[in-house]
């Protein structure tokens, strides 16, 4: 649960609930990631070097991801605490929440459901988005520029962008850029 207080009395004014079904009355849109495998034409077809010599390191079908949207009810992912660990991870952790520019928009990652990134409209009130991802979200961010902006990743091949336009939410995957000389991330 994620509670929203007034900055001058720190009474609670909004109580947001990450329920791991979502039921209607839901107006959110609910984006689930999902594996599109590639159509390749036969004329496109070949095979390198690599392959015939037997060195082919691509074990995997190639493929495209892409976001529908779901109708509700929507059971999410949802993992259960681990009883053995003395301190396991549950509720809204260090890293799962983050204002957008204009602090109309937050977002949301409830540890017991790491794939599903839940974002709410303060001036309604109201739960706006949830995405919902094949592998836990490792980190998300509001673009600093425009409040209408939302990158996330998961540690996979890809990120997603999610766009705010007029009333709706939209999602796309891009892939990551091949890495360069230039620039490395362990820096």
């Amino acid at each position: 649960m994620l509670r929203v207080l007034n900055h001058l009395t720190w009474k609670t004014f909004a109580e947001f609930m990450h329920l791991s079904t979502v039921r209607a009355p839901c107006f959110a849109a609910v984006f689930k990631e999902v594996d599109e495998p590639l159509h390749l034409a036969m004329s496109e077809l070949s095979l390198s070097k690599e392959f015939l010599q037997g060195r082919s390191d691509a074990t995997e079908e190639p493929y495209g991801v892409r976001y529908e949207i779901m109708e509700v009810p929507v059971a999410l992912p949802f993992q259960k605490p681990q009883d053995a660990k003395s301190n396991p991870k549950q509720g809204i952790g260090v890293m799962s929440w983050s204002w957008s520019n204009d602090s109309r928009y937050i977002y949301t990652r409830n540890d017991s459901m790491p794939a599903a990134l839940w974002i709410w409209d303060i001036h309604h009130l109201e739960l706006a988005a949830i995405l919902v991802q094949k592998d836990p979200i490792r980190a998300a961010a509001w673009d600093p520029t425009t409040c209408s902006r939302l990158v996330l990743c998961t540690g996979s091949s890809h990120f997603c962008l999610v766009l705010k336009d007029k009333d709706s939410f939209c999602c796309a995957a891009m892939p990551l850029l091949p890495e360069s000389s230039e620039y490395s991330s362990d820096e």
